[in-house]
């Protein structure tokens, strides 16, 4: 069977909101034998956003609303970044070696983004094709509690480089939940750093933004439960 790039969940036309899961999984083809890392590193954050496909999966199911995931490791390429940036494929990250990034032609950068980049992002439009405009793209990630030795306070990142009211309101409605919520941290969507949801946003005529979790909070069952709750409460407010 071959490997997918991409996982759907249709949801209902009429839902409020359409999710995406740029780093959902941190599969690795067979050909690329794990990239010469390890299960350690393959099961890091530095392969996929820990816990983001279980948080936008019950996203989805509270709203009945689309989802489309990534099928592979960002580290195979990363479905968040344009095709042009320096780390779409990445030969080091957070000072992990990646040995089976290290010197690729052409060819295969090529290969990758025809295999996996491109058919990720055709499924969004295929999706968001049928939307209406009041429709609102929510891209779903997660981040480490700790990184280079300095640990984040936040627990929620709201990450924008436009639609600032729709912002404002998710982030207080969020912050009202009792979540510790940032805006534009730990990473900002004025760095270029929100690439999916503003690509297809911009192309489609919609409102977009990306919500980041702290991962720490995501790691049991109860807990991605919790924050799904918290989570929808906070996008319920964009509705009013």
């Amino acid at each position: 069977m071959s490997f997918p790039a991409f996982r759907v969940q249709r949801g209902d036309l009429s839902a409020p909101f359409v999710f995406t899961c740029e780093h959902a999984s941190a599969a690795v083809p067979e050909r690329y034998a794990g990239l010469g890392l390890g299960p350690v590193e393959l099961a890091d954050h530095v392969a996929w956003d820990i816990g983001a496909a279980a948080l936008a999966r019950k996203l989805a199911e509270a709203f009945r609303a689309p989802l489309v995931e990534s099928a592979c490791s960002r580290l195979v390429i990363d479905c968040n970044r344009d095709l042009h940036d320096h780390d779409l494929i990445v030969a080091e990250t957070h000072g992990v070696v990646v040995p089976g990034n290290q010197a690729l032609d052409a060819a295969e950068r090529a290969h990758r983004v025809e295999r996996w980049h491109r058919p990720y992002h055709d499924a969004i439009d295929d999706v968001l094709g049928a939307r209406r405009d009041e429709t609102i793209l929510v891209s779903i990630h997660t981040f480490t509690p700790e990184l280079r030795g300095v640990k984040r306070a936040l627990e929620v990142g709201v990450l924008y480089d436009d639609h600032v009211p729709l912002a404002g309101t998710l982030a207080d409605a969020l912050a009202a939940t009792g979540l510790v919520v940032r805006h534009n941290e730990p990473y900002s969507g004025l760095d270029g750093l929100i690439y999916s949801a503003r690509v297809h946003g911009m192309r489609h005529g919609l409102r977009y933004v990306e919500i980041e979790v702290n991962n720490g909070l995501l790691r049991e069952d109860d807990g991605v439960a919790a924050v799904a709750a918290k989570v929808s409460r906070g996008l319920r407010a964009l509705l009013r």
